[in-house]
């Protein structure tokens, strides 16, 4: 049993057609059809009945396909930490989380990859939560993400930390406070980096721990945008520290809040991966720029 002939199963399942399910994967019918009876063959089972509406499911199918998801999950683990495993000398990906190369350069990928040309980099940028699931199903060796990572089995340290400020314009009557309080904001009109960015979940936890939910009115995965909205008085906006350094600010406030509210930024590998090479000269150089960044400020 593998991946691909469960793959296989579940879309045939969800379609209950061969050629819908072949089309959503990019495969002849054919080729999934015999993939099929691959499976059958080593379940010693028969998973559909040819109708004239389709392929009906089998009890045995509606069993396995409850299994399906967790069953894929646990073999592409497998899969992909053997696959680290053969590569851990030569292979290093890592994961930005949206946001992140705005406090954390980029040079320091391309500095590990001038001090290490036997290993091959690959890098990408994610939304937070993706970044945290490729690391613990070992598709990545090492992330950068927004707020702690709370799997088991995580090496992880904090890199960087911003204040998050409310952005309010003028002619607001929060316009002229020196602090701000989730309260205060319980009938304003809202505008947040969207769901998939830390700070949305932060500030929305927040709200509901006072008891309300926030008048969301607008979500976005580009700063600018909330400085926009904000600035033709859309709405107010949550924002970290570091945007407004492309803000021009007049007739504009940013507003420290009273609740411990940051955008902190973790550098993080598993526990089981600490002894490869790449990793530890990876770590090493992110200590090295981390201790540098400190000393220049």
């Amino acid at each position: 049993m593998n991946t691909k002939d469960l793959k296989c199963f579940e879309a045939v399942y969800q379609e209950q057609s061969i050629s819908k399910a072949a089309r959503r994967l990019y495969i002849t019918p054919q080729g999934l059809g015999k993939n099929i009876r691959t499976l059958e063959a080593e379940l010693e089972t028969r998973l559909f009945e040819r109708t004239k509406q389709g392929m009906r499911p089998t009890e045995s199918a509606d069993f396995l396909y409850g299994r399906t998801k967790k069953i894929i999950q646990e073999l592409e683990e497998l899969e992909n930490g053997v696959r680290q495993l053969e590569n851990r000398k030569i292979v290093l990906r890592i994961g930005y989380a949206c946001g992140v190369f705005n406090v954390l350069p980029f040079q320091l990928i391309l500095n590990f990859m001038r001090d290490n040309p036997n290993i091959r980099v690959e890098w990408n940028e994610y939304s937070n939560e993706e970044v945290k699931a490729m690391l613990e199903d070992s598709m990545l060796e090492y992330g950068f993400i927004v707020g702690r990572h709370e799997g088991e089995e995580m090496i992880q340290r904090k890199l960087d930390g911003r204040e998050v400020l409310l952005l309010v314009h003028e002619g607001h009557p929060l316009y002229k406070k020196e602090r701000i309080n989730a309260d205060m904001l319980r009938e304003e009109n809202m505008i947040l980096m969207n769901e998939h960015f830390h700070m949305f979940h932060d500030f929305t936890a927040i709200c509901r721990a006072k008891g309300f939910s926030p008048n969301i009115i607008a979500k976005t995965s580009d700063g600018a945008v909330l400085y926009k909205l904000c600035r033709q008085k859309i709405g107010l906006a949550v924002i970290p520290e570091f945007m407004l350094e492309d803000f021009r600010m007049d007739h504009m406030r940013a507003i420290p809040f009273e609740e411990d509210l940051t955008w902190d930024v973790f550098g993080v590998y598993k526990e089981d991966t600490k002894n490869y090479e790449t990793i530890q000269r990876f770590d090493m150089t992110v200590r090295l720029s981390e201790l540098s960044h400190a000393t220049s400020h």
